[in-house]
């Protein structure tokens, strides 16, 4: 996300028709509560098994029904599930949209939801079962994993006012909810005690939430290709510092010129000037700023305000 689609570094706009539109949090939670009162209020079709139109299953993707990998997270078993998967978008949501904005926001949460339907769905082929998959656990499982790998030292209870007794880390409390998930999931595959539920849904989503937001950097390296060559990269240096040095031809070297340096583009200028300010705010909050760095993000602001009004270096 560039640093002027961030919402703390945008100056007034005039009045526009789309600022009236809801934002993509709310857009799905009023989506979410429109199909349960057409679900339960309205009586809205079932399939040929009695289910509620649009739940996931491997018989539903056999049938050529490719689309209920995306409806079955509006399609809700009762009043609360859909209370507590409202309630987890709107917390963890509107968080993870204000850090990455509607669109990474959107790729996490459909994204989590796909993933967590296939885990549960090859689990239950390999165990032998037919599960069915409902709801949006997996993609709020998403979202909160997400926000805990951006902001693992934020607390929980700054972001619920204070209802939690305890200040507990995001990170702390994802662990947890991992923690517990996967014993329930683990007594579901050994049949130790039944329980119901699509516990490796929320597994698989938890974790496509966790790699969307290590690809974009946060809670560490990027989980890439690159970062794997990097890795490479490393070993061939330790092997040099151990007397095995690989054979490179010479460089040529060829002079140039002096000549003047290039204009700093708007990306070079917010890697260079900002992104430590906003590692900063990512690590230990907003409020962790000084009273200089404040002014500095103020000017930032001002600069590329300026270079996108005057036409100049391009942004990348």
């Amino acid at each position: 996300m560039a640093l002027h689609d961030r919402d703390y570094m945008r100056g007034r706009r005039s009045f526009r028709w789309k600022d009236l539109m809801p934002d993509a949090v709310t857009a799905l939670i009023l989506l979410n509560v429109a199909v349960f009162l057409l679900q339960h209020l309205f009586r809205m079709a079932v399939d040929e098994r009695g289910r509620p139109w649009g739940t996931f299953s491997l018989a539903a993707l056999m049938d050529g029904r490719v689309w209920t990998l995306f409806t079955h997270l509006f399609v809700h078993q009762g009043l609360v599930h859909v209370a507590l998967n409202c309630t987890a978008l709107f917390l963890a949501g509107k968080a993870v949209q204000a850090l990455l904005g509607a669109k990474h926001f959107l790729y996490i949460y459909f994204l989590s939801g796909v993933v967590g339907a296939a885990s549960q769905a090859v689990v239950g082929l390999a165990l032998g079962q037919h599960p069915v998959v409902m709801g949006a656990s997996a993609a709020t499982y998403g979202t909160f994993l997400a926000l805990a790998a951006m902001l693992p030292q934020e607390s929980v209870s700054a972001m619920l006012h204070f209802v939690l007794p305890a200040r507990l880390r995001f990170w702390t409390v994802a662990m947890c909810a991992m923690g517990v998930t996967s014993v329930l999931a683990l007594a579901q595959i050994t049949r130790v005690w039944p329980t119901e539920g699509s516990y490796f849904a929320h597994l698989g989503g938890a974790l496509a939430g966790w790699w969307f937001v290590r690809l974009l950097g946060y809670g560490g390296p990027p989980v890439t290709y690159e970062r794997m060559w990097n890795e490479r990269q490393r070993t061939e240096e330790a092997r040099a510092f151990a007397g095995v040095p690989r054979r490179k031809r010479a460089a040529r070297v060829v002079e140039e010129p002096a000549a003047l340096p290039p204009p700093v583009s708007t990306r070079d200028f917010i890697a260079r000037e900002i992104d430590p300010l906003l590692d900063k705010i990512a690590e230990h909050g907003l409020d962790s700023l000084s009273s200089e760095e404040r002014e500095m993000l103020d000017r930032a602001r001002e600069e590329i305000m300026r270079r996108d009004q005057s036409g100049g270096t391009a942004r990348k």
